[in-house]
């Protein structure tokens, strides 16, 4: 009797067995049966991983290769690429992260769980944010606004934007001789600028020595001023000052 191959089931003639030309073709018709499925297991290899199919991912640089995680790091001066900023788990530091809801690269600045690329933890280095942040340095904005406060009295504010700087500044605004007065400020001014506190002196016009400090509070759009108080005196104080802040 003939024995057979492991694999691909070869008639396998014994040693005494005569020739038989039917064995030997079927044996053939295996062989290049299995060789055609090499080829065209091969030529799929050859082709790689697409959206519509799976296979073997191909690194380069054309359309249709993939880019390799370390060089997309490199790309953007991080040690190494993190994933998704969805995906669970520790998000290292000066690694990259893709956030699928925004579709933007962002740095991990501390070491960190969120799934979000939260402004404390992550800054944007896709081109578009990067564009954004250069346009802004130029960008110069000066607007003056007469505003009555909540006492009653007025001033005239100066509101200055040079790229991320904010500044305030005012002369001989009137407030009340009293603990409290409060400003309400443009809501465009106050759009992610951070809360500051100062001081301001005498202005021009008033009675002399009049100090206060005042706090900007950009959460309710306010400038407060807390005067130091003239006992006896019943008219108002006038103010002249600045105070800067950052756009964050």
């Amino acid at each position: 009797m003939p024995d057979y191959t492991k694999h691909l089931r070869l008639i396998k003639p014994g040693g005494n067995d005569y020739y038989n030309i039917d064995d030997f073709n079927q044996n053939a018709e295996l062989i290049d049966k299995e060789t055609e499925k090499l080829n065209n297991a091969v030529t799929e290899i050859k082709n790689g991983a697409t959206r519509e199919k799976a296979g073997i991912v191909q690194y380069g640089t054309t359309e249709g290769k993939a880019l390799e995680g370390m060089m997309l790091a490199r790309m953007f001066g991080c040690v190494g690429y993190g994933g998704d900023i969805q995906e669970t788990g520790v998000k290292d530091v000066n690694y990259i992260y893709y956030d699928r809801n925004t579709r933007k690269m962002y740095k991990c600045l501390n070491q960190n769980s969120d799934v979000s690329a939260n402004v404390a933890n992550f800054i944007p280095l896709d081109n578009n944010s990067l564009l954004d942040r250069l346009e802004n340095l130029s960008t110069f904005k000066m607007v003056s606004q007469t505003i009555v406060s909540d006492k009653g009295t007025q001033g005239t504010f100066f509101f200055v934007v040079k790229g991320p700087l904010r500044i305030i500044y005012f002369m001989n605004v009137y407030v009340k001789n009293e603990y409290q007065t409060t400003f309400k400020l443009p809501d465009w001014f106050c759009l992610n600028t951070l809360s500051m506190v100062g001081s301001c002196g005498n202005g021009s016009g008033g009675v002399g020595g009049e100090v206060a400090e005042i706090h900007l509070d950009t959460s309710t759009h306010q400038l407060k001023m807390f005067p130091s108080i003239r006992a006896g005196f019943q008219g108002n104080l006038e103010l002249t000052g600045q105070i800067v802040s950052i756009n964050n």
